[in-house]
C-alpha cells in the first residue's frame, strides 16, 4: 500500500505544472534585460562631443511613460535623444529588442499597423502593471535611468544633469498591489531583483 501511494504521489507531482512565473516577475525580468542591454550599448557608444553643448542628452536611456489617455496604462522606451532636447522620441532613436529585433518604442501604446515594435515594453497591456515608482526620479516624468560610457548612471540629463549617488529602486505594482522591486546599484551598475 505504501509503495502504491509513493508511486501515485510521484506521478501526480510530475503531472502538476511547476510554479508559473507571475506576470510581475516576467515584466521585471524584461526590464532587467533591457537595462543591462542599455548599459552595454552605452559602454560601446560614447556620445561625448566637445563641439555639442547638449551631448549629455544623447546618453542611452530607459524611460517609463504613460500611454495616451484614451488607452491608459504604462510603457517604456529605450532611446538616445539624437536631436538633443526634442519633446518626441522617434522610432529611429530607439534600440531594437535583442530578443525579436523589434524597436523598443511605442507611440503612446497605440495599436500600429506596422509590426516592427516590441510588445514587451507595454507594461499594463502585457503584464498588468498599474503603477511604477522610481526612487531616484528627479524629473517631472515617471522616471528614467540613463547610462554613460564611463559607467556612471543618471536620473536626469540636460541642463540639470543628476548622477545617481545611491541605489535606485524601481518598484512595479500590479492591480492587486503585488509588487516587484528592481535595484540599480549606483557604484557598480549591477541590476537585480529584491
Amino acid at each position: 500500500m505504501i509503495f502504491v501511494l509513493i508511486i501515485i504521489s510521484i506521478v501526480i507531482s510530475q503531472s502538476i505544472p511547476k510554479t508559473q512565473i507571475s506576470q510581475l516577475n516576467l515584466a521585471s525580468d524584461k526590464i532587467i534585460l533591457y537595462l543591462n542591454y542599455v548599459r552595454y550599448i552605452a559602454h560601446i557608444d560614447n556620445k561625448f562631443n566637445k563641439s555639442d553643448e547638449e551631448w549629455e542628452r544623447k546618453r542611452w536611456t530607459l524611460k517609463f511613460k504613460n500611454c495616451n489617455k484614451k488607452i491608459g496604462g504604462l510603457y517604456y522606451i529605450v532611446y538616445s535623444d539624437m536631436y538633443g532636447g526634442t519633446a518626441h522620441v522617434k522610432k529611429e532613436d530607439t534600440l531594437k529588442d535583442p530578443l525579436n529585433n523589434k524597436y523598443l518604442y511605442s507611440n503612446g501604446c497605440q495599436e500600429d499597423t506596422l509590426n516592427d515594435k516590441s510588445k514587451h515594453i507595454l507594461l499594463t497591456k502585457e503584464y498588468g502593471i498599474e503603477k511604477i515608482d522610481v526612487s531616484c526620479n528627479t524629473t517631472s516624468s515617471i522616471g528614467q535611468i540613463s547610462f554613460g560610457y564611463d559607467g556612471k548612471i543618471y536620473s536626469q540629463l540636460g541642463t540639470n544633469i543628476k548622477e545617481i549617488e545611491k541605489s535606485c529602486i524601481i518598484k512595479l505594482i500590479d492591480k492587486e498591489n503585488n509588487f516587484q522591486e528592481i535595484v540599480v546599484e549606483s557604484k557598480t551598475g549591477y541590476i537585480h531583483k529584491i
